[in-house]
């Protein structure tokens, strides 16, 4: 069992998954191995957040105004490194497990339950609706697009479409 007083989310973390024992209270998933933690998920969440930037509450607000969203808001840890974390549930719920958008490859329902395969063909169960996940996973997805689309615009368009040259009408 490897146990961590800090943890720094990076590309290689897939999961923060609540856990339920007086000692331990997140298990973090990385590479094939887990990594057990005295802090919750949020406030590791949080940590990471501030480290880039700004608090946990802070990208909740900014995530909440400009997409309108209320609940399970995804949440963008470290955007420069493509790092996006995507609650399943109410992230006051012991069934919240954090997931990160990038290395979900598939979901499948398997009763009340979700199976997550991540890229590297490893997988859990989520307590959530396949349905349920999708929608995560949509959202999340719209946040990197507006959060990118200055990126992709700025840098690979020529003035005149940026202007609203002869393309945009």
């Amino acid at each position: 069992m490897h146990t961590r007083n800090t943890f720094l989310i990076t590309k290689k973390t897939k999961a923060i998954v609540t856990n339920t024992s007086a000692y331990y209270r997140s298990v973090i998933l990385e590479n094939k191995q887990e990594y057990y933690s005295h802090h919750s998920a949020e406030q590791i969440i949080d940590y990471n957040c501030t480290l880039f930037g700004e608090s946990l509450a802070g990208r909740r607000t900014t995530i909440k105004n400009n997409f309108n969203i209320n609940n399970k808001i995804p949440i963008p840890v470290n955007p420069n490194q493509a790092v996006y974390l995507m609650p399943t549930s109410s992230t006051k719920s012991k069934d919240c497990v954090w997931l990160s958008y990038y290395h979900i490859d598939s979901y499948e329902q398997y009763n009340q339950k979700t199976y997550v395969t991540f890229m590297d063909g490893t997988g859990l169960y989520v307590n959530a609706s396949a349905i349920s996940i999708d929608m995560q996973h949509k959202r999340t997805s719209q946040i990197i697009a507006r959060q990118h689309r200055i990126l992709f615009f700025t840098r690979s368009f020529p003035q005149s479409f940026m202007s609203g040259g002869p393309f945009i009408h």
